[in-house]
């Protein structure tokens, strides 16, 4: 089975933390997308609204070749300027509800995201049992919480973007931000058709100041510079898990990890506590998750040993944690997460004609394309 091209087979649905209380000086507007990233809504919404980028938020980002339905904030929003509202060429936003609350929606503001996946038709009941025993499977050990390809942008753009501008080399970077595939050189003309985002801002910024590579980059804000440093630093975190699977480290937690309580904070397991943290970790049980380094200066540190060999597992990624200290454009505070998460609810499956339906639930942050690979299902045709 594959999982089917167009957007009506990717679905995804946004699980508030918390519901908009009616009353407030944030605008909230629950949107549904296609054809667009959620950054091209920020844009969208700035223009309608009139309001500085500071004042938009949304609380996580979700795939262009989806159909999506998430929450945007907008402080001082005015409703009636939504009618403005339009989507870039070739993209559709349409308004699904609005409402006020008192705070800002900030990144990570969610319980989780439902999605709705179309496959191809299964050949056969046997392989349509596969699926559901691999399903079973997941739901007792937990996904693998592997950042997917998404993270690191189309042909891995954003990761390659953050690796020149951390290692000194905007001019590179924001050569790379006109053209991902590395053929353009400064001085070549500049593209004149519109780019939406945050590389469509970049390029703006080119056309007005060719030789300042440096101020075409910090010119996309700060948004942009925390999109490469979530990139780099989720290169760094898919090196890890692989390692500590490799190692049978998944679910065997060790004196010195960090771990985190589910739906609650992150502790240092001591030796005392190694022998029940392991009980609860096992697969069937998943009440506390070993976890991997986001690196950053604010990030929870695990004991010194388990430091230096984090770090030199992680050397794959071809990332130095230096770049996310203060100063550099890549600064981040930094954070551990999860190596392996359980489904918010059961999947469930649903044949319709020549077309299985894999409905599922997962954590913020987690990525449904990873179900699908840690099951066998191959990418978009």
């Amino acid at each position: 089975m594959r999982l089917l091209p167009g957007a009506a087979h990717f679905q995804v649905t946004e699980l508030a933390a918390y519901e908009p209380c009616g009353a407030g000086e944030h605008l909230y507007v629950r949107v549904e997308k296609e054809g667009v990233n959620s950054d091209d809504v920020v844009e969208a919404l700035l223009r309608a609204t009139g309001r500085a980028r500071s004042d938009v938020g949304y609380a996580g980002r979700k795939d262009r070749l989806a159909i999506a339905r998430q929450w945007f904030s907008v402080r001082l929003g005015d409703e009636a300027s939504l009618a403005k509202l339009s989507a870039p060429a070739g993209g559709r936003v349409e308004v699904l509800e609005v409402s006020r609350h008192r705070n800002k929606l900030r990144l990570g503001h969610l319980h989780g995201n439902r999605f709705r996946l179309g496959l191809s038709g299964a050949e056969g009941e046997a392989e349509l049992e596969e699926l559901r025993e691999s399903l079973e499977r997941l739901a007792r050990f937990g996904l693998e919480n592997r950042f997917g390809a998404q993270r690191f942008g189309h042909g891995g753009a954003n990761l390659a973007v953050a690796r020149a501008w951390a290692s000194g080399d905007p001019a590179r970077a924001a050569a790379l931000c006109v053209d991902p595939s590395a053929e353009w050189r400064p001085g070549d003309p500049l593209p004149t058709d519109f780019r939406p985002g945050l590389f469509g801002r970049v390029v703006g910024a080119l056309r007005r100041a060719p030789d300042e590579p440096e101020r075409a980059l910090r010119a996309a804000g700060r948004g942009f510079a925390k999109l490469l440093a979530s990139a780099a630093q989720s290169a760094v975190f898919n090196a890890v898990l692989e390692r500590r699977r490799d190692a049978g480290l998944t679910h065997r937690v060790r004196p010195g990890d960090v771990l985190r309580r589910r739906g609650g904070g992150l502790f240092r397991c001591s030796a005392a506590d190694v022998d029940s943290a392991n009980e609860r970790a096992a697969p069937g049980r998943l009440e506390v998750f070993a976890t991997g380094p986001l690196p950053g200066p604010d990030a929870y540190a695990p004991s010194p040993e388990v430091d230096t060999e984090e770090r030199h597992w992680s050397a794959a990624a071809d990332v130095d944690w230096r770049w996310f200290d203060g100063g550099g454009p890549l600064a981040s505070p930094g954070d551990r997460r999860e190596l392996v998460v359980p489904f918010l609810e059961a999947p469930r499956l649903e044949l319709d004609g020549d077309v299985v339906w894999l409905e599922l639930a997962l954590p913020p942050g987690s990525f449904a394309t990873e179900v699908l690979t840690q099951c066998g299902v191959g990418g978009r045709v």
